[in-house]
């Protein structure tokens, strides 16, 4: 399954699972690349799907490194299984629920060619794929098709003028939690920064040399906040993440999984607990833990919540306090190779703002 040295310059790596209905697109964007003098190879981790979408993937995409892992071991385990055997100089990270513009992967290496030695990573500009026309009075700006970003509200219209942004990388909130940034903005308007905390898993560029020397995902996070662990521990290392802003992917959000179900906020709650107790300073550490198991009783003694919710939370409780032992030995293995100190990192992370809208694909 490795790559041999030196043959191209990037491998992309797709994992799937159980979504024939959207790999084909994936894989249609990248067989349209416009590479020019950049070489490229593509790997799809089947993580056990049950639908076909091996065989479609073996049928259809020949040219397609096709790797069928036998179980699902989430996003963590199934880029893995790939980024472990690629030697190529870079790693492009692509869900299977995102088509790529067709200078995205060019686009990506050259950056990255031209970027300073401590660039470990760079995050696309991730778009919805739905379109957007701005809200009127007709819309009834208190319904739940209207969606509400920072640049204005907004209703899907498929003929609509306007594109959201998904994600231009991820940033860190002082009070632990990970947001995408630019969620929801007018991506005509977003002109975010160069610099930014972390990568998106959804799309985005790795220099495998700097994978040697940090390691790969958590494979115990399963899914969500593994690309902001990885990224933290890069900024530890002493290395930088930017911002591509002319490698552009259009992503169907939450199309592997539903924000609101019972699996995205276990994992989204535990793992958020998970990365700040592996990389942030030991103060914001315990309060970002104190405060989660605060609000976990008091929820549950007022039912302020409905009972469903608060069983999440005691579910992503024990589950958390099962990972202390590895998540202290990961923080004491992380701290003893840093080159930055964690506070140093902690002041990179910004304040909680007013949170926009939600946004169901």
């Amino acid at each position: 399954m490795n790559d041999a040295p030196g043959t191209v310059d990037v491998t992309v790596v797709t994992v799937t699972y159980d979504a024939a209905g959207l790999v084909r697109a994936c894989l249609d964007g990248l067989r349209a690349q416009e590479l020019g003098d950049v070489t490229m190879s593509v790997v799809v981790v089947d993580n056990g799907s049950r639908d076909g979408t091996a065989d479609l993937v073996a049928a259809e995409y020949p040219e397609v490194r096709l790797v069928a892992h036998p179980v699902n071991a989430g996003f963590t385990g199934g880029n893995n299984v790939a980024l472990a055997g690629v030697r190529s100089r870079y790693a492009v990270l692509l869900n299977n629920d995102a088509v790529p513009d067709p200078t995205f992967v060019a686009t990506l290496v050259r950056a990255m060619d031209g970027a300073a030695p401590d660039v470990a990573a760079m995050a696309a500009t991730v778009l919805l794929a739905a379109r957007f026309r701005p809200a009127g009075p007709e819309d009834g700006l208190d319904g739940t098709h209207v969606v509400h970003g920072p640049d204005g509200s907004w209703v899907e219209d498929p003929d609509g003028p306007v594109r959201l942004v998904n994600s231009t990388g991820n940033e860190v909130r002082t009070d632990g939690f990970g947001v995408d940034r630019g969620w929801l903005a007018d991506a005509s308007r977003h002109r975010p920064a160069r610099d930014v905390f972390g990568f998106s898993g959804a799309a985005a560029i790795l220099r495998t040399s700097a994978l040697r020397t940090v390691g790969l995902f958590d494979e115990r996070l399963f899914m969500y906040y593994e690309d902001t662990d990885l990224s933290w521990r890069l900024r530890l290392a002493g290395y930088r993440v930017e911002h591509c802003a002319g490698a552009v992917v259009s992503h169907v959000h939450a199309a592997s999984s539903s924000e609101g179900s019972d699996f995205f906020r276990f994992h989204d709650m535990r793992n958020r607990l998970a990365v700040v107790t592996k990389n942030a300073s030991a103060a914001l550490a315990l309060r970002c833990v104190l405060r989660f198991g605060l609000t976990t009783a008091s929820v549950g003694l007022r039912r302020r919540q409905p009972w469903p919710l608060v069983r999440t939370r005691l579910r992503a409780a024990r589950s958390y306090l099962g990972l202390l032992p590895h998540l202290l030995a990961e923080r004491r293995r992380t701290g003893r190779a840093a080159v930055v100190d964690r506070r140093t990192v902690d002041a990179l992370l910004v304040p909680p703002t007013t949170a926009t809208g939600p946004y169901r694909a």
